[in-house]
């Protein structure tokens, strides 16, 4: 039997959480609904000891997986019957962490006090989106919040999988690179300089390879504070640059027109656009407005520029979909589809085809960028250090072949 931890409310509303055996979480689940409670929550306790207080984890930070949680969580009360008060009030009763404890509480304050869902949702911008809260303005208008806050944790739940998949593939290739760095510099450091002190007692004439790794390897240690000072000027430059809209918007197109990288940064984009406006749609937000929550959702200026003028050219009359197929960076295939499903009235569905067709391109795509970076950086490194060993080699062979 395996020990499950449980987050859980009565019929009536009332929290409920302890600790249950059971040989399966289905199983576990299946208990407490026969004690006739409503599951939020179930966990196995050793993975939940490992991973320790969610809320000491991070901090002050509310992350996307507590957002996705409260979502689910609150759909699932708002299914069983209970009335938003009591709903915010058992989710904030529950939440172990502070900062979000403190939001849902001031959340649930304002609703009791009159105020909207969404607008209470509203007040704190920092911690819910947007979109969060014009969908859930849109679930309250139409009668189906429950179904809307399903939909929320669903949307949070892919950018979370894309998002994910993408840095998880860049981590092999970064600690790639910065083990190359640090190895380089260890040998340019206090390897090299041992072996120069013999080069310079033997007093013989090097080979080119080798006098020129002496003098690399001197300058870095007379002026390794270039390296540092150069990253803080580029970066100081870098900010400039970015800080006007000009800045943005070109940097913007620069980075989707790199090679590879540049396909697949514009694919998570698109995919990421296309998922929250059809979830904007069918949370009964007009096109307008969520052309407009979900461009300034995006990453990318130059996109977002796309997205503003878009918004423009609809709100003057023309389709969505044209406008997006007369601008390159955004993939043509894309705006097809969308013209497609304008014109069939279906734009909600397509959206939603367009988005799972370009979520499986970014784990493709990623993976193809990684299968290109890996050895790309061990082939440099290789050459680097290959550089070094031959240069060292060949200044001890030519002291051998001068004492022979």
């Amino acid at each position: 039997m395996t020990k499950f931890s449980y987050k859980a409310v009565t019929a009536e509303g009332e929290s409920r959480t302890g600790f249950i055996e059971a040989p399966t979480e289905t199983r576990a689940i299946q208990q407490l609904q026969r004690q006739r409670l409503v599951v939020l929550k179930v966990v196995r306790a050793d993975a939940l000891e490992g991973n320790g207080n969610a809320a000491t984890a991070f901090g002050k930070r509310i992350t996307v997986q507590q957002l996705m949680e409260f979502s689910s969580e609150t759909s699932a009360l708002l299914d069983a019957r209970i009335p938003l008060e009591q709903a915010l009030k058992t989710q904030a009763d529950l939440c172990p962490h502070p900062r979000f404890k403190e939001v849902l509480t001031e959340v649930w304050k304002d609703v009791t006090g009159g105020a909207s869902f969404a607008d209470a949702l509203s007040r704190h911008p920092k911690v819910f989106e947007r979109f969060y809260s014009n969908m859930v303005r849109g679930g309250e208008a139409s009668g189906s919040l429950d179904l809307i806050m399903r939909r929320i944790a669903t949307l949070l739940e892919r950018r979370q999988k894309v998002r994910s998949k993408v840095v998880t593939a860049m981590i092999y290739p970064s600690l790639l690179l910065i083990m190359g760095i640090a190895v380089v510099a260890i040998m340019m450091v206090f390897v090299i300089p041992k072996l120069i002190e013999m080069f310079e007692d033997s007093g013989e004439m090097l080979p080119a390879s080798t006098r020129a790794l002496i003098g690399l390897s001197g300058f870095c240690r007379e002026y390794w504070w270039l390296g540092p000072l150069l990253v803080v000027l580029i970066a100081g430059l870098f900010k400039f640059w970015t800080r006007s809209e000009e800045g943005r918007v070109a940097w913007g197109t620069k980075v989707l027109r790199i090679p590879i990288l540049g396909g697949l940064l514009a694919e998570a984009e698109t995919s990421r656009f296309c998922r929250m406006l059809s979830a904007l749609l069918e949370g009964q937000v007009p096109i307008l407005q969520a052309i407009s929550i979900t461009g300034g959702t995006l990453g990318n200026a130059a996109l977002q520029k796309l997205m503003r003028r878009v918004y423009e050219q609809v709100q003057g009359g023309k389709p969505m979909g044209a406008i997006l197929q007369n601008d390159p960076l955004f993939p043509e295939l894309a705006a097809r589809m969308v013209s497609m499903g304008e014109d069939s009235g279906e734009l909600g569905t397509m959206l939603n085809k367009v988005a799972d067709r370009y979520e499986e391109k970014v784990s493709a795509s990623t993976d193809r960028f990684v299968s290109v970076l890996e050895p790309a950086f061990i082939v440099v490194l290789a050459v680097i250090v290959g550089f070094i060993v031959v240069a060292m080699m060949q200044g001890i062979m030519a002291m051998s072949t001068s004492a022979s």
